[in-house]
């Protein structure tokens, strides 16, 4: 299942969400309260300074941090091999190592 941390009224957050939705890719969207400290909070667990913070949630309930809006939306458009209409959280995964791997 992919996870995102998302601010509310966050442009970049909807577009994330919109993206998903229609690609049927089932997610979990937690909404991070709009505070510094909260913000602050996800920002040093995460390593990442913006919102959405998008991961993968793995089979052995580990995740695998993908990034923001841009590295999802680039995750799915290189994802030729995929059906459009039906890609699942394990052939993301798959893409995302085959796209990212630094081997």
């Amino acid at each position: 299942m992919i996870i995102l941390y998302v601010l509310e009224e966050c442009p970049y957050c909807n577009k994330a969400l919109k993206e998903l939705t229609k690609y049927k890719i089932k997610y979990k969207s937690i909404i991070v309260e709009n505070t510094q400290e909260a913000k602050t909070h996800y920002k040093k667990q995460s390593g990442m300074l913006t919102f959405p913070q998008i991961f993968i949630e793995k089979n052995d309930g580990s995740y695998l941090k993908i990034g923001g809006y841009d590295d999802l939306s680039l995750l799915i458009s290189n994802s030729k091999d995929i059906k459009k209409n039906n890609i699942s959280i394990d052939a993301l995964y798959f893409m995302y190592k085959k796209l990212y791997s630094k081997n």
